[in-house]
């Protein structure tokens, strides 16, 4: 693995224990709350969150991607996720810490450079950017939902005093 792709894996963790911590410290109550109605929920944040990551950091490692079938699918099946249990949620977080690392292990380093080419049908832009930039845009965008459900986790705390 790349310095690059291994310092990419280790901020995907951390950024995954942030998750995992919010999300374990909230009652089940809590997955399905929103705190405004058109507000999402922890469960659709958490497998947007992970489905959305693993998206960019295939992209990012040289994987052909689609992002036409990724909005139209994965994206879209995220944002009307229901109903998963706070188990099954961590139990994702936890099992996708191994999966970005088999990601991030198929990236080489002539790939960081590269042009990322995502082709697209939707006639919705898509940034050009090489490999790197892909990579770290997967990053923060995971870490902007991070603070999303960092906030969720305090929003209901807030409404919920103990």
């Amino acid at each position: 693995m790349t310095p690059t792709h291994s310092g990419a894996l280790q901020i995907v963790r951390e950024s995954l224990a942030f998750l995992r911590a919010s999300v374990a410290d909230l009652p089940e109550a809590a997955m399905e709350w929103k705190p405004l109605p058109t507000a999402s929920t922890v469960s659709v944040l958490v497998v947007h969150a992970i489905t959305s990551t693993r998206f960019f950091l295939r992209a990012g490692t040289g994987v052909t991607v689609s992002i036409t079938e990724y909005r139209a699918n994965d994206r879209a099946r995220a944002f009307r996720t229901t109903g998963v249990p706070k188990d099954d949620l961590l139990a994702m977080i936890d099992a996708f810490s191994g999966e970005a690392e088999s990601i991030l292990a198929g990236g080489a380093e002539d790939q960081l450079s590269s042009t990322i080419v995502m082709s697209t049908t939707d006639g919705l832009p898509v940034p050009t950017r090489n490999g790197a930039a892909t990579i770290m845009a997967a990053i923060a965008h995971l870490r902007e939902h991070v603070g999303h459900l960092q906030l969720m986790h305090d929003l209901w705390l807030a409404a919920n005093p103990v």
